[in-house]
């Protein structure tokens, strides 16, 4: 990722396929937190604490419009998803702030359960809602994007512009699609691959065929990940699709 500082246009929040910032969020937060035990005791004259070995991850977005447009909008995507029970689904969430570009960094979370959902009403304004996150799961946060939002109307690849990691790694990792729109296509297969040479590339993730959207999707893979990565799109038939890509190296 190239070196500097980043305004409010390179931020990046996508939830289970929605743009979340097409509601206009006005400000939106990413904390990562190691969870503490309080370890005072008698004849402390302060308080000490101690680490557990948890994390906890936590996301806040504040001032988007409330916008109950059918199936893009704001409202669809956070009122029906608060949790009431343990069996509750699980949502995927990329957010970043370094902006829409290969090779770029973003955050990748499976788990983040809205925990809740404000709606603010205000005299001489338009209505407003705050939504927070916590998550329960997995938060890789070192993800490269192989492919910025975008929409594609035939099948593609970004072999010409992979993403080079400076050496393989042996650990796996998570890869991570983001779709916000699609029409027209009978089928669409997304895959993530790798290549030690930049030159011939192998598959690494096959994410599931799917043209319903909005639909998003996280798929982990063990052992050796090769130095550079590189998305494609297989697409059938006619049509236009929008998608997100990226992975995350363990």
């Amino acid at each position: 990722m190239a070196a500097g500082k980043f305004g409010p246009a390179s931020s990046i929040l996508l939830l289970d396929g929605f743009n979340v910032l097409s509601n206009k969020v006005t400000s939106m937060s990413h904390k990562i937190e190691a969870v503490q035990a309080n370890t005072t005791g008698l004849g402390d004259s302060f308080e000490e604490h101690a680490p557990v070995g948890l994390k906890r991850v936590t996301v806040q977005q504040d001032g988007a419009f409330f916008d109950t447009t059918a199936t893009t909008g704001g409202h669809v995507a956070f009122s029906a998803k608060v949790p009431t029970s343990a069996q509750q689904a699980v949502r995927i969430m990329c957010m970043g702030t370094a902006g829409q570009t290969t090779g770029y960094d973003f955050y990748g979370i499976s788990g983040a359960f809205s925990v809740s959902y404000e709606v603010l009403s205000s005299n001489e304004d338009l209505q407003k809602a705050n939504v927070e996150y916590v998550c329960t799961g997995q938060a890789d946060v070192s993800g490269k994007i192989l492919q910025p939002l975008a929409t594609k109307t035939s099948t593609w690849n970004t072999e010409s512009t992979s993403v080079d990691n400076a050496a393989s790694s042996s650990n796996g990792g998570a890869g991570y699609l983001q779709c916000t729109a699609a029409s027209g296509f009978s089928a669409f297969v997304g895959k993530i691959r790798h290549s030690a040479d930049d030159t011939t590339f192998a598959d690494l993730i096959t994410f599931t065929d799917n043209v319903t959207s909005p639909f998003a999707e996280r798929k982990t893979v063990t052992g050796t990940v090769n130095r550079y990565l590189s998305f494609t799109g297989t697409a059938t038939g006619t049509g236009s699709i929008t998608v997100f890509a990226g992975f995350s190296r363990s």
